[in-house]
Order: structure tokens, then sequence, then C-alpha cells
């Protein structure tokens, strides 16, 4: 397994390295870049654990990169729980590992994994005595936290008095960027709460393809570019970025909206609400699959494409959409080592785009376990219907792609109905132009059920034009909203 590296970034890539800095990580002193999240400067480092698991301590790492996961959670400046996937590095920064004794590189209770391999139940451990069972189950509440409490004086976060708004859009992905734009075209405005520090959510990958009328497919990027020159010309969308919205309330007159970042809490009451949250990524079941190393297709895609850090080498992808195969063809034409394609498509054009590149193609097989002691070093492969590998791969990575779960929680907190689908899990129900059951509350996206990008776009516009003729009066929001990025 090769050591980490960098590869040069494209001239059209949306991630941007700042000037150089350091920062400390355990006594020690890494290298990064402005701008770059912590979780990809430590990647580059060579740092594979970033935490261990509370009950068994195995060993945890990054795996979304978007701010879903807990597996990049550290100390920072010392204050614990920080996703580090989403912080910047800062010169002079202190950085830290937080569970594990003596540390979370070298854990000595990580043989509790050993030693209850199969399960340790400690609601019934150590009951025949009530003291011994008092002290038990003091040791077991002090092994369950996350970190210990904060060393550093915690910033203040001032509660703004509560705003109205005409429209509130939740989420600055493609679908709350077209419904967003559509509002605003037609002369209303609207705040855009956006939880990450840039917009455009899946345009932002490198393996996403929009499908033109003429048959093409252009790059995620490239259509990203064009939308943000066309959302910064228009007037009336006051954009809020890092700032995810925690809560929505039903209200008498429309819904309450509160929103949070380091600085401010935002609360708002609208009188419409669209939501475009997306959709959670996931790893699919097989044992194993907790192991540093282990990515979703969008986390790999960010790390090695966005941001150019290749923590280990050859990689695996394992997928059947165009977005896994498409992800393989980037990084083979960035001279990244591949271990191969595991995937049960056998004909299109970048399948044979892919064979001609000399990547090997794996049919048959599905992923049966994956194997590493702190980081990921091979995958063995079995058949659909067999319990033992047929076929064992040594790699430094995998990305793997898995049925995402839509993020519908803040339109159920809306009073929104939900809907179960054995595909995907729950979904926003809505008519084909986005309207709930809260006839003030409208969805799209992923969170809503499209099945790709370009349906996500094509229902915020819908969305966003029904909720426009909704809308009566010239009611506006009392102080001016221009856009910002």
């Amino acid at each position: 397994m090769s050591p980490a590296r960098r590869i040069n970034l494209p001239n059209d890539c949306p991630y941007k390295r700042g000037d150089e800095i350091q920062f400390q990580f355990e006594g020690g002193s890494i290298e990064g870049y402005r701008h770059e999240p912590l979780a990809i400067a430590l990647l580059a480092a060579g740092v594979r654990v970033f935490g261990r698991s509370i009950k068994y301590h195995r060993p945890r790492g990054a795996t979304c990169l978007q701010a879903h996961c807990s597996g990049c959670l550290m100390r920072v400046d010392g204050v614990p729980n920080v996703r580090t996937c989403d912080t910047p590095c800062r010169s002079g920064q202190v950085v830290e590992r937080q569970i594990g004794w003596p540390g979370s590189g070298r854990d000595l209770f990580r043989l509790m994994d050993w030693i209850y391999g199969q399960r340790l139940d400690h609601h019934g451990m150590f009951t025949s005595s009530g003291t011994l069972n008092r002290m038990a189950m003091r040791f077991v509440r002090k092994m369950a936290g996350f970190g210990d409490p904060p060393t550093a004086d915690i910033p203040r976060i001032n509660l703004l008095e509560r705003g109205e708004a005409e429209v509130v859009v939740i989420g600055a992905g493609t679908a709350g960027l077209a419904a967003s734009m559509a509002l605003a075209e037609a002369g209303h405005p609207v705040i855009l709460f956006e939880h990450g520090d840039k917009i455009g959510g899946r345009l932002l990958g490198r393996a996403c393809r929009i499908p033109t009328d003429d048959d093409r497919k252009r790059s995620g990027w490239e259509v990203r570019q064009e939308i943000k020159s066309r959302f910064e010309k228009l007037h009336g969308i006051e954009l809020h970025q890092c700032t995810p919205v925690v809560a929505v309330y039903p209200g008498p007159d429309g819904p309450c909206v509160v929103a949070s970042n380091d600085r401010e809490t935002i609360s708002i009451d609208a009188r419409r609400l669209i939501v475009t949250c997306g959709a959670w990524d996931q790893v699919p079941l097989f044992e194993d699959n907790d192991l540093p190393g282990i990515f979703t297709l969008r986390g790999l895609d960010r790390l090695v494409c966005g941001w150019g850090v290749v923590p280990a080498e050859p990689i695996l992808v394992a997928g059947e959409s165009d977005e896994a195969l498409q992800l393989a063809l980037q990084l083979s034409l960035a001279s990244v080592e591949l271990a191969g394609v595991l995937t049960e498509r056998r004909e299109g054009e970048l399948v044979d785009v892919l064979s001609k590149a000399g990547v090997d193609l794996i049919h048959g097989h599905r992923i049966l376990r994956a194997r590493g002691g702190r980081w990921l070093d091979r995958v063995e492969l079995a058949t659909a219907s067999s319990t033992e590998p047929d076929l064992v791969l040594d790699c430094g990575m995998l990305a793997v792609e898995a049925p995402e779960s839509p993020a519908y929680e803040l339109a159920h907190h809306a009073g929104c109905r939900v809907e179960f689908r054995s595909a995907s899990g729950y979904v926003v129900v809505t008519d084909e132009n986005g309207r709930t059951s809260d006839v003030r509350v409208f969805a799209a996206g992923h969170c809503a059920g499209a099945r790709d990008t370009a349906e996500a776009m094509a229902q915020g516009v819908r969305a966003g034009l029904a909720c426009a003729s909704k809308l009566e009066g010239t009611w506006r929001r009392p102080s001016s909203a221009t856009a910002k990025t």
C-alpha cells in the first residue's frame, strides 16, 4: 500500500487551496493549506485513525467528508467533537484525537473488541453484586462519552430577534439553487440557508454529469459555474453559508425556521418554506465496513478529485451508477492507481472507456468483508450465493456505493407527510410541483425522491414556480435582501 500523496488540482476545480500554513497535531507540526479542511490535511499527512468507537474502541476515520457522519470528530483548540471535514485549517490550531488510552493511535482498550468479539452486554455484566455493579456502571459511564469537556472558552452565540421572510429555502444544492432563482426571477425575496461553505451540492462532484438536450453530458463543475454566475447577478436572494438549519416549527401563519452557526442563531417566521436538504450518503452492509479507508463515492470524489489528496493506493470502486464508473474514470485519468471496478454493468460507453484504459472490471461478485488493522488493506469478494470469499483484492482505499437516505427530517418536523420506500427509506411526499401535505411547505430534490441531479434541478424549478404562484401581494421583508456568496 502506497503512502499518502497530493496531486495537482484541475484549473476548473471549485476547491481552491490557499496559502500553506502549519498547525499542531498531538505534539507535532502538520502542513496544510488555508481553506482546506483539517481532515483533508491530516489524511494528506498520513494520519489514518481519527478516533475510536465508544464500546469496542474500533478505529474510526473520515467516511463521507460532508459533515454527515461522526468518523472525523476531533478536539480542536480545546473544543471536543469538532467535525474536521468541514473545519478549515488555520495557522496555529491545536488538533487532538479524543478517545482511547493512552491515545487513539495506539489504544489498549482495543482489547475489548478482541475479548468480546461476538457481543458485549454491559447491562448484564457484574449484576450478582450491587456494589460491584455500581462500580462497573461508573466505569461504563466514564467510557461512554466522546472526549473530555471543553478547556477553551466557548464563544457566546447571540440569539437574533425573530425576523420574517416571504420564502425560506433550506439547502443550496441543485434543487435549492433552482428554486431560489425561480423565485427571485419572479420578484420574490428569498432567504437561503446552506450548511456548507460552497453552493452547488452534487455539482461539486467531479463525477457528476448533467445530460443536455442534444444527448451530450456536461460536467457538474461546468454547470455549477454557470449557475453560480447567474445566481450572483440576481437580486433578492439572501444567502447564509455555513449556517445549518437545526429546527423547523409549525406556526399559525407559516413555519418558524431556526438556523445557527458559530456566530449567531437566526429565527425566521416564513410565509412559505421550500425544503431541499438532499440525501445522506451511506455505506452498504458487509463485515468490517467501518474500517478507516472506506469512503462513500462522493466522499472519495471530494477527497481525491476535489482536494487532490490520495491517502493510499490502489483504490477499488464499487457501484452500478454512472457516477461510480465516472469516478473510476476520473481517477484513472488523474494517474491514480486502481485495484479495479466492482460492477455488474457490462455494456455502455463508460464501460468501454474503462476497458480501453486498462481498468479491471470485476463482475459477478459482491463485497463479503473488508480486512485491515488500523486502515483497509484488502477486500474479500464472493459470488452472490457464496458465504466464503473466492477473490481477494489488495487495496488501500474503497469507494463504495449504497442507496442514499433522503434527508426528510426537517420537512417532517414542519408537519409534512412522509412515506417509506423500500429502495431508499423515508421521503417527503409531494405532487409534481413540489407541494407537500402542508400548503405552506414545498419540497424538491433528493429528499423528495429525485433519482439524479438533473431531476433534482427540474424539481427545484417547479417547486420555486409553484411557490411563487401561491404568494400574493407585494409583501417584502423589512430589510433589503441581496445575493451573497
